[in-house]
């Protein structure tokens, strides 16, 4: 019974450490109530064979005293022992569900692609619960059940050797078939924890999803998709019952039996004057006492399962290290600039998201990044906030590697305002500070102050005392995305990541969120992603993204001016990159170059795609690319990476957004 489930609970076995005086109070009580439940059949019998064979009143009385204070024994120590057990279970199944969300806390977005929210819940909750029964001494508590079936064993063969030849071979052959079931379930009882978790997260994704369900009119979708995993769950939980159920009932049939041949045994033997009722009558109390420990052992082995199972699914879960490594540096003080170096990045083998992305950034100077969904503009910012490091090349903040930074260093200068605020069920303090009680209310009040919000958080009923989030006060999409920029004011960073802050507002909201943008970004380095061209006025450079890699690159003033650039056709909407004069295509096949200056890198994709995807496998174009500084700054064309903006993609400028937290956009 030491085998493969018990090896695979040795997880368990740390987050009990620290609890010995705990564990060493249940080995005392566990043995303690196993002794006081042998002792009672025999005052019983003391009693009967007493009362029958008219023995004194005051012997009488005496046993009956003694059986009292057994039985409130017992009593005291079941229910010390069950609230230590209970005790030590929740201390060590806490310990394991913070272990479990500070793990999942340090994972990057694909973990949460993979693993959906209701899924975690289900691992993080769920699964540990059911190792509760385990954390509350279940080793402990069968190895006592066992040793408890030995007593009642040794007390029968005291009582009469035949009536210990009666049920040794009972207790024996259920002990046997214990050991060759144990296990048997566990891919059954995996499956229906597995159907479990699927159904916790499609309520999840559903019940976020609600509103716009029921306007588009997809709620019977919805109710016959529950049905389906309904079904699947019970199906499974019915098949694994259906295998759990088998040694139960085995057992029970098993102690039924032997309790009729040991009252049958018994009566024979009184029948013939070689056992007294009072022995009688113990030996039938120590086989329904039978059945008490076989069952539990039982219901144990069972507990056994569900635990096993738990413990494989905790343990996949915290085997999922694909967090980025993070160093130990520290920025230097004062204002900082940033760098990409023919950076290449993807989320999956073969998929590249970046190819070759180079600029350099000054401290102080903002740069705006545009380029339709899937460009990379996103993951341009992400690498930069150390949420991703890059697949090759290298990406520094203030002329260190990001990836030899302390997190925490690094997060304390830098700061990232997406689209998506997050706004939890907690006061406006604790939303602002990220539960950091140390910061002064007067910080608090002139984050607030400088983001716009003051009329706003002057009308609220309790200060920043009050609560926010989901069954709290509500707040409109531009009151969020100010407060996402009042805990950026908040830290006072030297770099600023906006990815696309105003995505989600209306022309008019944008127009009263720029003011507040504006004061956070003065002074300040600043890359600031967006789709819409005019919302990028006060930027100094533009860099172009398209297919992961840059196709222009330059001073937005240039760019702007000139009618031939990209940049400068989004500004105006021209969706045209043909011939500005004739309206005429350019082909990658032509082999002309640009007509006004011969560049043979303005021919459409193909010299743009060959240098992209090679230098990011093997450096087919690195000898190109030593031929012109990468970080000079020209009005359209300033590097081997820039192309002849009129002859790229014709739907250059169908730009657009995604969810950030798919992490696949740019």
């Amino acid at each position: 019974m030491a085998g493969s489930p018990l090896r695979q609970l040795s997880l368990l076995v740390r987050y009990l450490r620290g609890e010995r005086p705990a564990v060493l109070l249940l080995a005392l009580l566990v043995p303690l109530g196993i002794g006081l439940q042998l002792v009672a059949p025999q005052m019983l019998r003391r009693f009967i064979d007493g009362a029958l064979s008219a023995s004194p009143s005051g012997v009488l009385l005496g046993i009956a005293v003694w059986y009292l204070v057994a039985a409130l024994g017992l009593l005291v120590v079941t229910i010390g022992s069950d609230t230590v057990a209970a005790r030590l279970a929740w201390r060590g199944t806490n310990r394991l569900r913070a272990d479990l969300v500070a793990h999942c806390l340090r994972r990057p977005s694909r973990f949460y692609q993979r693993h959906p929210p209701g899924e975690l819940v289900a691992r993080i909750d769920g699964d540990v619960t059911r190792l509760a029964s385990v954390m509350s001494a279940l080793v402990l508590e069968v190895l006592a059940q066992i040793l408890l079936v030995v007593g009642i064993l040794v007390a029968l063969f005291l009582l009469d050797w035949r009536l210990g030849l009666v049920f040794a071979p009972f207790a024996a052959a259920t002990l046997v078939l214990l050991r060759g079931l144990v296990g048997r379930a566990m891919p059954f009882v995996a499956a229906r924890q597995e159907a479990s978790a699927e159904l916790l997260g499609f309520l999840e994704e559903r019940l976020a999803g609600a509103e716009d369900l029921r306007v588009n009119g997809a709620a019977g979708h919805t109710l016959d998709a529950l049905e389906e995993r309904q079904n699947t769950l019970y199906q499974r939980a019915l098949r694994a019952a259906r295998v759990s159920v088998r040694w139960p009932a085995t057992v029970q049939g098993l102690s039924a039996l032997s309790v009729v041949l040991a009252l049958v045994v018994g009566v024979w033997l009184h029948a013939r004057g070689e056992l007294s009722t009072g022995t009688t009558f113990a030996s039938l109390s120590y086989a329904m006492l039978l059945r008490r420990p076989l069952l539990a052992i039982t219901t144990r082995f069972q507990d056994l399962e569900e635990a096993t199972v738990a413990v494989q699914r905790i343990r996949e879960l915290l085997r999922q290290d694909d967090a980025p490594p993070t160093g130990t540096g520290r920025l230097p003080s004062g204002p900082l600039g940033a760098r990409f170096d023919r950076v290449c990045f993807w989320y999956e083998p073969g998929e590249p998201v970046l190819r070759n992305v180079s600029f350099r950034l000054s401290p102080g100077e903002r740069l705006g990044i545009v380029g339709r969904t899937g460009s990379g503009k996103s993951t341009v910012v992400r690498l930069l906030f150390g949420l991703h490091h890059p697949v090759r090349g290298s990406a520094t903040v203030g002329g260190r590697e990001i990836r030899d930074l302390q997190t925490q260093a690094l997060r304390s200068r830098v700061a990232l305002v997406t689209q998506e605020v997050q706004v939890f069920h907690a006061t406006l303090r604790d939303n602002l500070t990220f539960f950091d009680r140390s910061v002064d209310d007067r910080r608090l009040y002139d984050a607030l102050d400088e983001a716009g919000l003051t009329d706003w958080r002057r009308e609220l009923p309790d200060g920043l005392d009050t609560l926010l989030g989901a069954g709290a006060r509500g707040m409109s999409a531009g009151q969020e995305q100010l407060l996402a920029l009042a805990r950026a004011f908040l830290r006072d960073p030297a770099v600023v990541l906006l990815d696309e802050p105003t995505a989600r507002l209306d022309p008019h909201t944008e127009r009263l969120l720029q003011p507040a943008v504006e004061r956070l970004l003065h002074g300040r380095t600043a890359i600031v992603v967006q789709h819409r061209p005019h919302a990028l006025s006060t930027v100094d450079r533009i860099l172009v993204l398209d297919g992961g890699a840059v196709v222009e690159h330059g001073e937005r003033t240039a760019l702007a001016a000139d009618p031939g650039s990209r940049f400068h056709g989004l500004l105006n909407g021209d969706v045209r990159t043909g011939d500005p004069g004739t309206g005429a295509p350019r082909t990658e096949d032509s082999g002309t170059g640009d007509p006004r200056t011969g560049d043979p890198r303005a021919v459409g994709h193909r010299m743009v795609d060959r240098c992209m995807v090679d230098r990011c496998t093997v450096d087919a174009c690195a000898a190109d690319a030593r031929t012109t500084d990468p970080y000079t700054v020209g009005p359209r064309t300033v590097s081997p990476r820039t192309v002849d903006p009129r002859t790229v993609n014709p739907h250059a400028a169908d730009f657009g957004t995604v969810d950030p937290r798919t992490m696949k956009e740019g």
